[in-house]
């Protein structure tokens, strides 16, 4: 690992390290130990089916996104997709992004940058479908603007969350417009060209940065298909809708913690808006903090010492469930694949 992503790596695992301290700061051992005393564990087999199923519903999103350019069963697809969900969990600086489309593009032998796009691509629905989400679930689940939460000397409000949430939508914004103009031939040709004329560089990395836009816009060619996109998109809220399912089915195994499905999806958005900040493999202490944020925010959890307790108890319940079976599944794949991490970093440097 080079010494820009040795300083980066550590300053993800010092800012998770800092929210992890936040999320246990204002708990009491005692009480935390007790509610992992309380909880009714035959709920943890549930969650993990719907957690592994979800996984799998992803290959199957996967295989839809490919299809203008690739036919690849979702099954064939599977081993690929979690070895890089397996990586972003154990890895720094979400090596398993980079790990995915290695994986497929080495035993199918098709261009990484078009695989990658593809990963792109999924990003981009995922955040759009999550936008989407969001909007729904507000019509059902209200969180007061006027909210304080205090964690250690800093204070979070339910306003911040709204003004973060808005921020991220123009960032998403972005991100897909930037995506539907390398569909339009025009728009991609004006890119080449741009390119043409960049100062400072040879003919071979202008023809390599080229051959990559090229690459990143057959990443993107499934959504010129209303209906292809319409389906992609169809199972996204699918798959999201099954995450914000499975934290309702391990509140009922909270006794005292009252969670419908609409506050299943609001936690997990939040959640997903906290992991943002680039952190330690895994998100930890922003998963917390995000869980504990939105437990209290809706009301689901008071603000006393109990509160705070079951707040911390769910959250590294849903977190330690939602990693450790995928883990598995993609160390498995890995051996079986004979994948190595040098050979993954290699591509990531020569892409």
């Amino acid at each position: 690992m080079s010494t820009k992503k040795t300083i980066k790596f550590l300053l993800g695992c010092a800012l998770s390290a800092f929210f992890l301290y936040l999320a246990f700061r204002n708990v009491k051992f005692h009480q935390l130990a007790d509610v992992f005393r309380r909880i009714q564990y035959l709920w943890t087999i549930p969650f993990v089916i719907i957690t592994v199923y979800g996984m799998y519903l992803r290959a199957v999103r996967w295989r839809w996104i490919l299809k203008p350019r690739y036919t690849f069963s979702s099954r064939r697809l599977f081993p690929s997709l979690i070895i890089g969900f397996a990586l972003n969990s154990l890895l720094p600086l979400r090596a398993g992004e980079f790990a995915r489309p290695f994986v497929l593009s080495r035993r199918e032998k098709i261009p990484y940058s078009t695989i990658l796009a593809t990963v792109v691509v999924e990003r981009i629905i995922d955040g759009i479908t999550l936008l989407f989400c969001f909007m729904i679930v507000l019509l059902f689940v209200q969180i007061d603007p006027d909210l304080e939460m205090t964690f250690g000397k800093y204070t979070v409000t339910g306003d911040m969350l709204g003004q973060l949430s808005r921020k991220s939508s123009l960032v998403l914004l972005v991100l897909l417009l930037g995506a539907v103009s390398l569909i339009v031939n025009p728009v991609r040709r004006i890119y080449a060209a741009i390119i043409d004329r960049l100062p400072l560089l040879g003919v071979s990395m202008k023809e390599k940065l080229k051959g990559i836009l090229e690459g990143f816009s057959h990443g993107f060619h499934s959504l010129r298909d209303v209906r292809l996109t319409a389906v992609i998109f169809l199972y996204s809220i699918v798959i999201w809708a099954l995450v914000g399912f499975s934290l309702q089915v391990m509140a009922w195994g909270f006794p005292g913690l009252e969670m419908n499905f609409y506050h299943g999806m609001a936690v997990m958005i939040i959640i997903c808006i906290a992991i943002m900040i680039p952190a330690a493999p895994g998100y930890w202490g922003l998963y917390e903090c995000g869980a504990i944020f939105a437990l209290m925010a809706l009301g689901l959890a008071g603000m006393t010492d109990e509160g705070n307790a079951m707040a911390l108890g769910f959250s590294l319940v849903i977190h330690t469930l939602q990693i450790i079976p995928i883990v598995i599944i993609g160390i498995f794949f890995i051996l079986k694949e004979n994948i190595s991490l040098s050979q993954i970093e290699k591509m990531a440097k020569k892409e």
